[in-house]
């Protein structure tokens, strides 16, 4: 709508109060007046509000340019405080902050196209405050500040071809990957090769996966030659850009050999695959159906269990060899995400979990089809080694860096117990890195496996492909 046309129809209505007070012989107040028409004169144009954050930002910090607009202002009476105008005394005594270079302009740019929707004359020490005092009555109306400077110079203002500091808001918008999904990870990669949705709100996501090593039995992928490939479903009930608020998630697959990508120098004897097993893993939030205050608690059930022995030929050893094996284990957890926030760093968590796993001492003798249980009247229930876990840290999934840090101290039923550090950082959850740290403590080294170290580090490159 044509400046002019809207400067008529405020005239009108400004006249029309005025008359309608008259006829009344009611006191016409001025301010009401012009508030009540700023208000109906805001209310013309779209609102975009919520966009406020968005919106192209910036000062303009040229001294010449400053003061070319300020004498626009000057010259075309323009400057106002609370819809009055300023005493020519005060405006020469501004000027001197204009010579000095104390004073900035704010500009803000309609969101829809590139007007100007706020312009206001700032002082240089009110640029850091959240409310800062402005020295005039802002413009916020793009055609009425085109009348005060004219077009060459309201067209230069747009063009921001000048010196100016931009404070425009980056959105970094990472949402969880409902149609593609490829997380390369050395660690945990995950691969989804199909969703589909039953209502058009939920949505079932399915994946191919794969884990090395088992750091809640303090266990590294180098210390076990086994390797997890499996399948798995993810149920969100409804769509969230938090990839961690899914309903459910469910997991099953097989241990398959795998060479050894570190040998420890310290270590006697050898950690073997000794069958085929199976690997599963199921992840929810039953609870909050019970208690809906608990809908953060996180439970999470994992387990590997072997299904049968291999032959002795399978190994391939040659002479007569002890050596250990891991069978069977399993991992329950209980998770409270979003305890507390702690402001741009994320949200607090904690973890509380019990781990264990069977230790098995077999013997190959060259010539026999089976290899030789070198207890075989120790209890199955005795060959256990129990862990009793507490993992607390901070997770942040929004914003141009994700990361989970998380610190884990565990304790075991035999005497011995680890501690350590795992860390995820993601650039736009795209391109990071993982590390894990532990250290054990207590071991004692004549009592227990000589194949188990007392530290370990593993680090893995991560690069996600997320649509």
């Amino acid at each position: 709508m044509n400046s002019k046309i809207i400067l008529l129809i405020l005239i009108f209505l400004a006249a029309s109060s005025v008359i309608n007070a008259q006829e009344t012989g009611t006191e016409v107040n001025t301010d009401e007046v012009l508030i009540e028409l700023n208000n109906i004169y805001s209310n013309l144009e779209y609102n975009t509000i919520a966009f406020d954050d968005l919106k192209r930002k910036w000062f303009i910090t040229d001294p010449i340019f400053i003061r070319e607009i300020f004498n626009r202002f000057v010259v075309n009476n323009a400057l106002r405080r609370n819809y009055r105008k300023v005493p020519l005394e005060e405006i020469k005594q501004l000027a001197e902050d204009i010579y000095e270079g104390k004073l900035l302009i704010d500009l803000r740019q309609r969101y829809y196209d590139d007007e100007v929707e706020f312009f206001a004359f700032l002082p240089e020490e009110e640029v850091d405050k959240k409310e800062p005092k402005l020295l005039f009555d802002p413009i916020v109306d793009p055609f009425y500040l085109g009348e005060i400077l004219g077009a060459k110079l309201y067209e230069r203002i747009k063009e921001q071809s000048y010196a100016l500091n931009v404070l425009t808001k980056e959105d970094f918008d990472v949402k969880t990957g409902y149609f593609f999904d490829v997380n390369l990870n050395l660690i945990e990669p995950e691969i989804m090769y199909w969703s589909t949705t039953s209502n058009y709100r939920n949505k079932y996501l399915l994946s191919v996966f794969g884990k090395w090593g088992h750091d809640n039995i303090f266990v590294p992928g180098w210390n076990l030659p086994n390797y997890v490939f499996g399948s798995g479903i993810t149920y969100f009930q409804s769509l969230s850009n938090n990839p961690r608020n899914f309903t459910y998630k469910v997991r099953l697959g097989i241990g398959v050999p795998s060479g050894q990508v570190y040998k420890p120098v310290t270590a006697k004897k050898t950690l073997f695959n000794s069958g085929q097993n199976i690997f599963f893993s199921i992840t929810g939030d039953p609870l909050k159906y019970v208690w809906p205050e608990l809908e953060d608690l996180e439970l999470n059930l994992m387990g590997q269990f072997s299904m049968q022995e291999m032959d002795a030929a399978s190994y391939g050893l040659k002479d007569t060899t002890e050596f250990f094996t891991l069978r069977n284990y399993w991992n329950l957890e209980a998770r409270w995400r979003n305890l507390f926030n702690l402001f741009d760093f994320g949200n607090f968590e904690v973890a509380l979990g019990l781990a264990s796993h069977d230790i098995n001492r077999f013997k190959y003798i060259p010539g026999q089809k089976k290899t030789v249980d070198m207890e075989p009247n120790k209890d199955p229930f005795n060959r256990y080694t129990h862990f009793g876990y507490v993992d607390f840290g901070v997770a942040r999934t929004g914003g141009l860096i994700q990361h989970n840090i998380n610190f884990i101290l565990a304790y075991g039923a035999d005497g011995f117990g680890y501690y350590g550090l795992k860390t995820k950082m993601m650039l736009n959850d795209t391109f990071g890195f993982e590390i894990r740290v532990y250290n054990a403590y207590n071991v004692d080294k004549k009592k227990f496996p000589l194949w188990r170290e007392e530290s370990y580090l593993v680090f893995s490159p991560i690069l996600r492909i997320n649509y």
